[in-house]
């Protein structure tokens, strides 16, 4: 019997998954990131061999980790073509063209005892919603959205309603339409409630699939990359490199981001003049990916060594690798060494209530999107 385990990635809003099958003592992983390690740990706790690695479609949002888990595991990492079988211990799993989200996209049919088990959807249904079809640029998107109506009512007809779905994004990826928070469904469940299965008129479905905000800037060459393969890293990479106050400074003159990983209201209260606010507690690597281009040194800040490192891994999903080290002692060594720290005045809600109704002139800008 194949078990499934979910590896989700919160500041993605996705997750990848390691399908175990212990009685043969195999296993594979679909959808997997660069960071490697939890997929092997988890392997060598369950006594398996990781044999494969696959990829539902060509990633917008994050850095495959298939070359890493050939590297480190020797897992093949050859394409499945569409309904191609591949014999997973005493399972099947069956490759199916399901495209909308990206041309090429790829669904894995989990097939045990002859009945289908589960289906790994990428991106072509996620709970409550799909993946966007817009990703490729204007002259694609209709047209990718017509492949996604075709997915949900033609290509995924025959499919029982008690079949799980494990898709990659979730509630809160840059690549989702909207949906519901989780990565475990079944089809029965998305045809009832699912806006988009419930949409089978085309106008309709394309009105709800092209009407999506933007997304970061990050995504525009992260296919390129995805398709020659990122960087190996290695299964445990380096910390971040111990920079001192005079490091930093010295970088930032040379052109380096500083990155301050704290929370906003940290941030306020005193801050590295210059550099941005991008928390941990938030999509953390989409909004660098959004603010800072890729290449450019990044100097994190302001937080622990843990917390540094767990940028550091985050940026290397994305496919972030100038990572050029971490002021080491955060704020007090920076202003210790004599250098000066800048500060935002903040308001809570009911200053700001008597300040609009006051008879002080002032403009209020609200930044969201």
């Amino acid at each position: 019997m194949v078990a499934v385990e979910a590896f989700p990635a919160r500041e993605l809003g996705n997750a990848s998954f390691l399908l175990a099958d212990q009685d043969h003592g195999v296993g594979l992983v679909v959808d997997p990131y660069r960071d490697v390690d939890g997929y092997l740990t988890r392997a060598d706790a369950l006594g398996i061999k990781l044999t494969h690695a696959l990829d539902t479609h060509l990633h917008n949002d994050f850095a495959t980790g298939r070359g890493e888990l050939a590297s480190e595991a020797g897992t093949a990492i050859g394409e499945l073509d569409a309904g191609q079988d591949l014999a997973f211990g005493g399972a099947t799993l069956r490759a199916l063209h399901t495209p909308g989200h990206t041309p090429d996209h790829k669904s894995y049919l989990l097939v045990e005892d002859g009945r289908p088990q589960a289906l790994f959807s990428g991106g072509a249904v996620m709970v409550g919603a799909i993946a966007r079809t817009d990703l490729f640029g204007p002259h694609l998107a209709v047209h990718l959205a017509l492949e996604a109506l075709r997915t949900l009512q033609v290509r995924l007809r025959g499919l029982p309603d008690d079949l799980a779905i494990f898709p990659t994004h979730g509630s809160g990826s840059f690549c989702g339409t909207g949906g519901r928070s989780g990565h475990e469904t079944t089809l029965g469940h998305e045809r009832s409630t699912n806006p988009f299965f419930l949409t089978t008129e085309v106008m309709p479905f394309l009105a709800r699939a092209l009407n999506q905000q933007r997304f970061p800037a990050y995504y525009r060459d992260m296919a390129g990359i995805n398709s020659v393969g990122p960087a190996l890293l290695g299964r445990r990479p380096a910390p971040p490199r111990k920079l001192s106050a005079s490091d930093v400074d010295w970088l930032m003159a040379e052109g380096a981001a500083v990155v301050d990983v704290r929370r906003g209201r940290d941030y306020d209260r005193g801050h590295i003049p210059g550099s941005y606010s991008i928390g941990l507690d938030g999509p953390f690597s989409a909004w660098v990916g959004w603010l800072i281009p890729r290449g450019r040194p990044i100097v994190l800040a302001g937080g622990t060594d843990s917390q540094h490192a767990d940028a550091q891994r985050q940026l290397h999903r994305i496919g972030f690798d100038s990572i050029a080290g971490a002021l080491d002692g955060g704020m007090d060594a920076w202003q210790s060494s004599g250098r000066t720290k800048s500060t935002f005045e903040t308001k809570d809600v009911e200053d700001m209530a008597e300040w609009i109704l006051s008879a002080e002139p002032m403009t209020v800008v609200d930044t969201r999107d």
